[in-house]
């Protein structure tokens, strides 16, 4: 938390306590009880999704005596759907991420990898070929399709 305010400072001036949470969380101080967090609904939502995708694949991997990658696929099911490469390759990649997120509480890492992993498992179950991606054809401006 790098702001702080005072109780008494919000109770006079709301809107400028409330426009210094648009940069973080804030901490409202009182003198006589605990201090408040204040935050964006969204990020918290974003921490609690964060702690608990770190928490299912740290137990996981407990769970499979230490290996990242088998416990991940016990966890995910999708992840039958990755070649035996593929499934080291996200092991490998949580196993790196997790750790720190949890440490630091920093999760976007964390969580964007992983939507990146669970994203390629949906392509294929769609059918999506695998590859090498030597195949596509990467456009220049982005088009917009029907979904079919």
């Amino acid at each position: 938390m790098k702001k702080t305010a005072t109780l008494t400072e919000f109770l006079r001036t709301p809107k400028d306590v409330i426009a210094m949470v648009e940069n973080g969380t804030v901490r409202i101080t009182r003198r006589d009880a605990a201090d408040l967090v204040m935050m964006r609904a969204g990020d918290l939502e974003f921490l609690e999704e964060g702690i608990g995708l770190a928490s299912r694949i740290m137990r996981s991997a407990l769970a499979a005596k230490g290996s990242m990658a088998d416990g991940l696929k016990d966890t995910f099911a999708w992840v039958a759907l990755f070649s035996a490469g593929e499934r080291a390759q996200f092991a490998a990649e949580m196993d790196r991420l997790v750790w720190s997120a949890a440490e630091l509480g920093a999760y976007q890492a964390l969580l964007d990898e992983f939507r990146r992993w669970e994203g390629t498992a949906e392509a294929y179950a769609e059918g999506m070929p695998r590859g090498t991606g030597d195949d596509l054809t990467w456009l220049d401006e982005s088009v917009n399709v029907e979904r079919p």
